[in-house]
């Protein structure tokens, strides 16, 4: 504009000079007149441009307000996937209720903007330049099939093909405006429709969050899909010594080598069934040559040859955070059994007076109350059972003393044993299982209390003569007394189980404990939790507690502990004999699917146990039997036990081999121990070196080869990463997943379950080249049984596979 105005100014100020230099008046009109013509064609030209640019501009700007509107309208739906991924990832299902029309999410009345998950959501966005005006979004969600789930399986062709899901189906909707805009002019209208799939991590016979490597010596086939966010590796010592028949998916390469050293693998150790049936090699198929190679296999090559069968490259899973063993989770949120370790410093001569746990219990309404000192002490004590368990041989009953120089009547009989009891619930110190085979004149505090309680409920003073008669009798000649009840069935001739929960190793290698645990991998002696499931249902029915103060327990009366940690379901003449759930002591809790016991320990007032080398951790023996509910004629629906730990968990001995139902351990690491390693006392035991020390008689010796060993569970734990900072070399593969501790020369490890691998150990440290074991046959196996959505183990950890199935613009 500046520029045009100099040229108008030059034109006329050269036409004026030049006037007066020729002195021609006659032109200066002429010239005059066009000049003011050019300027008035410039200026139209310029008014003409003005308003082009102003239209131009408006609509400019009208375009960038629409893209806006949808850009904002298309980040609301987003932001409303993501909220019900979360909501899913929690173990929670969305809920609440839509408004009626999006108006209601725009006007003033926040009463009828919907509720919950499905309520109205607002957001801003700031505007990306000075010159645009800020959006705001609303949104809302409509469940469809009244937000019920639809079970099915995930069709052949698509991703994680053939695993059975929960599928939820929602129509989400979000409209977008200029925030000083009224409600009714609305930039962008967007309406999508999901479906949200609930799929269990446990029907994967591998799931990895990180590189996955399977190099086994043995054959091994895998029955089962596999899945890795990161590489696979695969490779065999024999020939078809790795065999593949499920889907395979791998969000980074596959190979057919080993990662730590790269060494290679010939044509024909690995095969992998296509969807016809027929098995491939890797090398030949994967490359198109028989030529062992360190690079991956060609992405096209696998397509052609597997199809959907095999799928590299795939969007990786989006998994629970780290944190979700925590006391943040859901296992602990949802737990029915809470339990925090509480260990006392072992430096201390009086450390077993210390009860090292507390325990919370959850009712049906959802509410948590704690046990009494009383009843925490009374589960570090043997349990003494019913008649009944000793017929159906959960224990042996000696023979039945005699006891006539002190009574002959049955119902003073039956206070005898009563005495015993609850003379041992009040003992400050927990009675070695091994010590109820010594005669009572032997176990000072416990014979004090035994005579001051059958005194005063029998109401007598015991002669000398009596209490020779009753003090020379073992903790197990008294249970086994005999008698009877008014309708003649005995009730007498009764035995033992061992502590249900006892405290086991030591701070430091010289302190004094009675049992203790060294973990030559960690480098370290450990403190362990033990359980012993079997005696924890036989507690639940059969145990006493008295009260306690002041370190005291109170012999005037006990109370009975049944249905203390959980209620019993009614006996299921159906179920295998002599098995919990036949019997009446099985689990009724069908909430979450079944049992979920969680274990922690304060990281607050134990510091080392939010570090790599945390000593604490928790054993589960005594599993041959879980005390929830397996599937019978008379109960379709089974239930089962999950065990989550934010700690490394130990499973001793057989698992889950009787009356077989859904179970599952979840713990930052994994540890398999033989029934080999269980003492005298029922407890674990093992000083430095390979294999276990069960001799309670000379606990610092005598090492124990492991003995074969089953075990019916999925597992869910941390495994470490091959080549990575925190592991310099090779992390073990699948096959060391359960960490050993044994020589188990040639016996086997049978295994059914899922191996899930969410990440690396966060409180332990050591490597798996520090690992010191004989390697078991590995008889291992995916069970097929968690194929059905029903029979997973409760609180089964699941991603969550969102896909988009409509998208609707309405209004630009």
């Amino acid at each position: 504009m500046n520029t045009l105005l100099k040229l108008v100014y030059f034109l006329n100020f050269t036409t004026v000079s030049k006037s007066l230099k020729t002195k021609n008046q006659q032109e200066d009109g002429y010239v005059f007149f066009v000049v003011l013509v050019i300027c008035l064609s410039t200026l139209a030209l310029l008014t003409a441009y003005a308003r082009i640019t102003q239209t131009e501009k408006f609509r400019s700007n009208a375009s960038a307000d629409t893209n806006s509107a949808f850009y904002a309208a298309e980040a609301s739906l987003n932001l409303r996937v993501e909220g019900i991924r979360q909501t899913f990832t929690g173990y929670n299902t969305p809920s609440g209720a839509p408004p009626e029309s999006v108006e209601a999410c725009l006007d003033d009345n926040s009463n009828n903007d919907g509720s919950g998950d499905f309520g109205c959501e607002i957001e801003t966005f700031r505007q990306s330049s000075r010159d645009q005006s800020p959006f705001e979004s609303a949104s809302y969600i409509i469940a469809k099939n009244g937000g019920e789930p639809r079970p099915g399986i995930v069709p052949r062709g698509e991703l994680f093909q053939n695993l059975s899901m929960l599928e939820y189906a929602f129509a989400i909707h979000s409209v977008a405006k200029e925030t000083a805009a009224p409600s009714s002019e609305l930039g962008a209208s967007l309406k999508m429709d999901i479906t949200s799939r609930l799929i269990p991590m446990f029907q994967f016979a591998a799931f990895y969050a990180n590189d996955l490597e399977i190099l086994p010596g043995p054959t091994m086939n895998l029955q089962g899909p596999v899945h890795t966010n990161g590489s696979l590796y695969l490779g065999a010592n024999n020939n078809n010594g790795l065999n593949l028949p499920e889907q395979v998916t791998v969000g980074g390469s596959l190979f057919n080598r080993r990662k730590n050293n790269n060494d290679t693998y010939p044509d024909g150790r690995v095969r992998i069934r296509d969807a016809a049936g027929n098995w491939l090699n890797l090398l030949r198929n994967g490359t198109g040559s028989t030529n062992q190679t360190t690079s991956a296999m060609d992405p096209d090559r696998v397509q052609a040859a597997w199809g959907t069968q095999v799928q590299v490259g795939v969007d990786p899973v989006i998994i629970p955070s780290p944190s979700f063993l925590d006391t943040s989770g859901a296992y602990y949120q949802k737990a029915d059994l809470r339990i925090e370790y509480k260990p006392a410093a072992t430096s201390s001569n009086n450390y077993l007076q210390k009860v090292p746990f507390e325990i919370q219990v959850r009712d049906s309404a959802g509410t948590y109350r704690d046990l009494t000192e009383g009843q925490l002490r009374s589960l570090r004590q043997p349990v003494m059972l019913g008649n009944d368990l000793k017929n159906a041989d959960y224990c042996s009953a000696l023979s039945s003393p005699n006891i006539s120089s002190i009574t002959s009547n049955n119902e003073e009989k039956g206070k005898i044993i009563e005495s015993l009891q609850t003379a041992i619930a009040a003992q400050v110190e927990p009675i070695q299982f091994s010590k109820l085979d010594s005669k009572i004149n032997d176990l000072g505090n416990l014979k004090n209390a035994f005579k001051t309680t059958v005194e005063t409920r029998l109401g007598i003073s015991l002669t000398q003569s009596q209490q020779n008669t009753l003090f020379n009798l073992t903790p197990k000649q008294v249970a086994a007394i005999s008698y009877k009840d008014s309708n003649n069935i005995e009730q007498g001739q009764r035995c033992f189980l061992p502590a249900p929960i006892r405290d086991i190793g030591r701070d430091n290698s010289s302190h004094n404990s009675t049992y203790r645990f060294y973990n030559d991998r960690e480098g370290r002696d450990m403190r362990l939790l033990q359980f012993d499931f079997e005696s924890l249902a036989a507690w639940n029915r059969d145990g006493i507690y008295v009260d306690f103060n002041n370190n005291q327990g109170n012999l005037d009366q006990y109370e009975k502990a049944d249905e203390l940690l959980f209620e019993r379901a009614d006996p299921d003449n159906s179920a295998p004999n002599k098995s919990f759930q036949k019997l009446g002591l099985a689990a009724q809790d069908e909430s979450e699917g079944g049992l979920v016991f969680h274990g922690t320990i304060d990281q607050d007032e134990y510091s080392k146990a939010k570090t790599s080398d945390s000593p604490y951790g928790f054993i589960l023996s005594g599993g041959e039997q879980l005390m929830a509910l397996s599937s019978t004629a008379n109960n379709r629906n089974p239930t089962g036990l999950t065990f989550a730990s934010d700690q490394a968990v130990y499973v001793q001995g057989n698992y889950n081999t009787v009356n077989k139902q859904p179970a599952s351990v979840l713990a930052d690491s994994l540890n398999v121990l033989s029934e080999a390693c269980r003492n005298q006392d029922g407890l674990v035991n093992k000083v430095s070196g390979r294999g276990c020390n069960p001799d309670i008689n000379n606990p610092g010796g005598n090492k124990a080869n492991a003995v074969n060993t089953e075990i019916n569970s999925a597992f869910l734990a941390n495994t470490d990463i091959t080549n990575s900072a925190a592991t310099s070399g090779y992390n073990g593969g699948l096959e060391n997943y359960p960490r050993f501790s044994e020589n188990w020369g040639g016996r086997t490890l049978r295994y059914r379950g899922s191996f899930v691998s969410l990440g690396t150990p966060r409180y332990v440290s050591g490597t798996w080249s520090s690992q010191l074991y004989g390697a078991p046959n590995r008889d291992w196996e995916y069970d097929t049984s968690f194929n059905e959505y029903g029979a997973l183990p409760p609180l089964s950890p699941r991603f969550i596979h969102v896909k988009q199935s409509a998208f609707e613009r309405y209004l630009d």
